[in-house]
């Protein structure tokens, strides 16, 4: 499963088709205000981008999908399938603007749309021979129409061909997050797939399930949240995390900061750590340790960092998803952040260090229900998240035993921020891959590669022998 911006997608021209959502009659009328409250990642999100309106451009804040439908587009099945998906969620018929009755701190009202009247107008866009000049084009269009401020936020575009029609599609952070965006092909090919069979008079496949709506689920989080105190146990957790560490949330461990005042674009990467098999062999290791394979990777991580920097614990922030039952298959931003650390010695087997990380684990997920930004409010401080380690098993998502087949890949927005590096390190079906960005620098065109390359034979060495590697990894390898 990969992760990458447009350019650098490997994109086959053909006939491209832009497909946009509006409301069905145009009226200010048809939208009704919703009292359900922005969630506090959607607010921090858009107050930010409003913020920032007047200096530019803003920054690429869309997450997307591009995959594959078979054969040659059938356009009316295909708007039936967009009209489908988006009834579907309650947030992609929503849109939240600053209310004319703001506090000093600002506020924004939510208006929402009933099921049914969005329509979707195609629009040709062009024969593109070039698969560079269709990359730049829908990089463009995705950063100009897939942002935080003003409905829709999200643009679809298909590029049709004799033997497959590709779809990309791009929504904005505060609509979705990167299990949403899996969700979202496989729910678009489940829907085309029933609008052609209706078309044609052929059995349809079974219905989609209900999806829960993120707006009740973002009032709900917004309810729950605002009642914590400065002095509540997970609050307290942070104040710890931030006091051992010297006020600062944690950074990769070698310097790789953009220092020149314009950084530019974000390079980024993909791996393959292990395949299928040899990522089973690391899970049955991982749990005679006592642990699960993100405890053994957190281990994994912990080595490297000590062998880098000779520190005896391991630090980092990591996302959890905040879904519930209900909301397994609502697309919406469903994420919370939180931290991670444990003690890694220079003697400690890996049997060891994945019961040290499985202590570090332990309530992690239970602070990842706290939006940041209530965090930042109640500890009164800013917080910024340099170093990034998510994971996903995602063999039970739907539609993951035919991405191959589909050719998905998830598509972000590109980032030129100074600092961050961030892994994504996804298990699939054909094993543990990671995706990586960080910044443009060469200390991290160096130093984050070689922290990956040195990741991936700590692993390949557990998953054969559950034994860290004889010889260590100089320290001087991950510099310039």
């Amino acid at each position: 499963m990969k992760f990458t911006d447009i350019p650098s997608l490997d994109l086959s021209p053909g006939d491209l088709t832009v497909w946009r959502a509006y409301a069905t009659h145009m009226s200010d009328t048809t939208w009704a205000a919703d009292l359900r409250r922005a969630s506090y990642v959607q607010e921090a999100h858009i107050t930010y981008a409003l913020e920032a309106a007047g200096g530019g451009p803003l920054p690429p804040s869309w997450l997307g999908c591009a995959f594959d439908l078979p054969a040659e587009l059938d356009a009316d099945a295909f708007t039936t399938a967009l009209r489908g998906w988006i009834n579907r969620h309650e947030t992609l018929r929503s849109q939240l603007t600053l209310s004319p009755r703001s506090t000093p701190g600002g506020s924004l009202q939510r208006m929402t749309l009933p099921a049914g009247a969005v329509s979707i107008h195609p629009s040709a866009a062009g024969d593109f021979t070039d698969g560079r000049k269709l990359a730049r084009y829908l990089d463009e269009l995705f950063a100009s129409e897939a942002g935080p401020l003003g409905w829709p936020g999200y643009i679809c575009a298909t590029i049709s061909r004799p033997e497959a029609t590709t779809v990309c599609l791009a929504a904005d952070h505060t609509l979705t997050d990167g299990y949403s965006v899996l969700l979202t092909a496989y729910e678009i090919h489940t829907l085309y797939a029933a609008a052609l069979a209706a078309a044609n008079g052929k059995p349809t496949p079974p219905p989609l399930h209900p999806s829960a709506s993120y707006l009740d689920f973002a009032e709900a989080e917004r309810t729950a949240a605002d009642a914590l105190t400065a002095d509540h146990e997970s609050i307290v957790h942070w104040r710890q995390f931030l006091t051992e560490a010297g006020g600062c949330l944690p950074e990769f461990p070698v310097p790789v900061s953009d220092v020149s005042g314009s950084p530019a674009a974000q390079p980024g990467g993909y791996t393959e750590l292990l395949d299928a098999s040899t990522a089973r062999a690391f899970d049955r290791v991982c749990r005679a340790a006592g642990g699960d394979s993100f405890s053994g990777l957190l281990a994994c991580l912990a080595k490297v960092g000590h062998e880098i920097t000779g520190s005896g614990e391991f630090r980092t922030m990591a996302p959890f998803h905040t879904r519930t039952g209900p909301s397994q298959s609502s697309i919406g931003w469903y994420v919370g952040m939180a931290p991670i650390t444990f003690p890694l010695s220079a003697t400690d087997s890996f049997a060891e260090a994945v019961r040290s990380a499985v202590s570090g684990l332990d309530g992690v997920k239970d602070l990842a229900q706290i939006p940041i930004p209530r965090v930042e409010e109640l500890l009164g401080r800013p917080l910024r998240d340099p170093f990034m380690v998510s994971y996903n098993d995602l063999r039970r998502t739907p539609g993951a035993r035919d991405w191959n087949t589909w050719r998905i890949v998830i598509l972000r927005g590109r980032s030129t921020d100074p600092d961050d590096v961030y892994f994504w390190i996804l298990r699939t079906y054909d094993g543990l891959f990671v995706n990586y960005r960080h910044p443009a620098t060469g200390p991290a065109g160096i130093a984050v590669p070689r922290y990956v390359a040195r990741i991936k034979q700590l692993l390949t060495s557990i998953a054969s022998t559950a034994r860290w590697p004889a010889t260590a990894h100089p320290t001087g390898d991950y510099c310039p």
